[in-house]
C-alpha cells in the first residue's frame, strides 16, 4: 500500500513517506482455510490461538474416520505451520507467475511450498468433511469493515514500524486485541485491532521477540 495521489480529504504536502510500501492481507485464504477446519473439526484445542470473530458455523463439516483424531491434529499442524512458512517465501513478481502447468503440479498433495501458489488443506487433503458453502460464506463475511483510511490514521505508529522493517500486516478474525511481530517483515493482528485506531497503534509498536 502506497499513497501515489493524495487521496480525497488528505492534503497534497502528504505525510506518508516516499518510498514507503505496506502490504496488508485482510482475508488470507490458506489461514482461514485452517482456522476454519480446526474449529470444524475440533482440532489441536491446546493450540495458541485465539477465539474467533466472528465465529464460522460449520455447516454440515465433521471430522472423517479415515484417520484418527490424532492423525488428523498433527497433519493440522504440520498445515499450520506450513501455512506460515509460505508467508516467509511468498513472492508477488507479476514477471514470474507460474504457468497452468505448474499451477496444476503444485497444487497436488505432497508438493513442496512455490513462492506463489499458496498451500491449500483443501489441495492436500481434499475438501471431504468440509462444507464449502459454509466455510466461503464464513470466508467472504471477513472483507473488511475498516474504511481504507486504517493505515493512514496509524500512520504515527505505522512509520517508526516500517522503519523497524515491517513490510506487511496480517489480518486474521480473531476476537478482541491481537498483535505478534512473527518475523522483522510482518506483523498479525485481528481485524478488532485494526478496526481501532488506538488499538492499532499500539499493535505497530510491538517488536519481534528476542530470539524471533
Amino acid at each position: 500500500m502506497r499513497w501515489i495521489n493524495a487521496p480525497a480529504g488528505m492534503p497534497w504536502n502528504n505525510p506518508w513517506p516516499h518510498d514507503m510500501v505496506i502490504s496488508v492481507e485482510d482475508r488470507s485464504l490458506p489461514l482461514n482455510e485452517l482456522l476454519f477446519i480446526r474449529h470444524a473439526w475440533g482440532l489441536a484445542p491446546d493450540a495458541d490461538i485465539p477465539a474467533l470473530s466472528p465465529r464460522p458455523d460449520p455447516g454440515t463439516s465433521r471430522l472423517l474416520g479415515s484417520a484418527s483424531v490424532a492423525e488428523w491434529e498433527g497433519r493440522w499442524q504440520t498445515a499450520w505451520k506450513r501455512a506460515w512458512d509460505w508467508y516467509e517465501i511468498r513472492e508477488r513478481t507479476a514477471e514470474n507467475r507460474p504457468t497452468p502447468e505448474v499451477i496444476r503440479q503444485v497444487t497436488r498433495p505432497g508438493q513442496p511450498l512455490h513462492p506463489f501458489i499458496p498451500p491449500l488443506w483443501s489441495s492436500e487433503y481434499g475438501s471431504e468433511g468440509s462444507d464449502q458453502a459454509a466455510f466461503h460464506a464464513w470466508h467472504n463475511s471477513l472483507v473488511p469493515a475498516v474504511p481504507p483510511t486504517a493505515e493512514r490514521d496509524s500512520l504515527q505508529a505505522l512509520i517508526p514500524a516500517w522503519e523497524s522493517g515491517l513490510e506487511e500486516i496480517i489480518v486474521l478474525p480473531y476476537a478482541g486485541f491481537y498483535a505478534k511481530r512473527i518475523s522483522r517483515r510482518q506483523l498479525v493482528v485481528s481485524a478488532v485491532t485494526r478496526g481501532e485506531p488506538a488499538s492499532y497503534s499500539r499493535a505497530l509498536a510491538v517488536r519481534l521477540a528476542e530470539g524471533g
